[in-house]
């Protein structure tokens, strides 16, 4: 598949997404019962797989060609499971500092994710989302761009578009950032698995620490709605947090590393740690991407003055 037809795909998730997001608000007004988070997650993670397995199968290709879900050492899997940990700091980090601007969106739906039981959260965050979001990005869109030759620009655009496709600031700045942390996994295993694995545990670490956090951390709540203009209480955490991960983000970057060796990618992963350029200086945007793009970025700027309309 090439890359136009994996930008007019993501163009569509952006409007069905948006769409979907209408007729559930629609169907609470009418009926005036509100969907619950799993059906919500579930309805949201079809209107994002559909397009891409569609334009895939259109183009005339089989999935497996352009998803890589080669099974890769033992010793590697659990080297993911410290490369999430690993990451945790820099991801905390840059979710803390969007919440200077944006409101916390995860902290805005803890009350109906936890009154739901924690095991069919953590099937819904856990392993459903994951595998959706790592099939489309990390495998249709990633591998897709991949092809141009352009390596570096195929990490940050599909992880830009990762990040666009949660429709909010808030998660965009972070889930970018690992997105791009992903796709080095990914390259490093050659693996989709990899990145599924990673994106599992760490969704099922933030499931968890929603139904516990209450009883260890009163003040949660209070930090993560603290916003420029009030309480400064966010801005020594924002300290602590660029302390640890500047300690730790090195760290994974050596664990993926690891990983590149036992699975025989070092020379993939180090020519992109090293920055090299690409050969191929050929685009990969085109005009559906845009205009998702901007309507992604327009929906995700009326989501955020939203709160200060009321």
């Amino acid at each position: 598949m090439e890359y136009r037809r994996a930008n007019r795909a993501f163009m569509f998730m952006i409007l069905s997404t948006i769409l979907m997001g209408v007729l559930i608000s629609a169907w609470y007004l009418t009926s005036g019962e509100e969907l619950s988070v799993l059906w919500n997650n579930v309805l949201c993670e079809l209107v994002v797989i559909v397009p891409a397995i569609a334009a895939v199968l259109y183009s005339g290709e089989s999935l497996g060609s352009v998803i890589s879900l080669k099974k890769y050492n033992i010793v590697s899997v659990l080297l993911t499971i410290l490369y999430v940990f690993a990451l945790f700091p820099l991801i905390t980090l840059v979710n803390s500092i969007s919440m200077i601007f944006v409101e916390n969106m995860v902290d805005s739906i803890s009350d109906s994710v936890i009154a739901m039981p924690m095991w069919i959260m953590l099937l819904s965050m856990g392993v459903i989302s994951p595998f959706v979001e790592e099939v489309v990005f990390r495998g249709i869109f990633f591998h897709t761009y991949k092809r141009s030759g352009r390596i570096l620009a195929s990490i940050i655009l599909s992880s830009v578009l990762f990040g666009m496709m949660h429709l909010n600031f808030n998660q965009f700045t972070y889930a970018a950032v690992m997105g791009v942390m992903f796709c080095l996994l990914v390259e490093a295993t050659g693996s989709v698995w990899s990145s599924f694995l990673a994106h599992g545990v760490f969704n099922s670490i933030e499931v968890i620490f929603l139904y516990t956090s209450e009883y260890f951390m009163d003040d949660v709540e209070q930090i993560a709605e603290t916003q420029v203009g009030g309480d400064y209480g966010l801005l020594p955490a924002i300290g602590l947090y660029l302390l640890l991960a500047a300690i730790f983000t090195p760290i994974a970057i050596c664990i993926v590393y690891k990983i590149a060796k036992i699975e025989g990618r070092e020379a993939a992963l180090t020519s992109i740690l090293k920055g090299e350029k690409d050969n191929n200086r050929g685009s990969l945007i085109s005009f559906p991407l845009i205009v998702g793009i901007v309507i992604a970025v327009g929906y995700m700027g009326i989501i955020a003055i939203t709160p200060y309309l009321k």
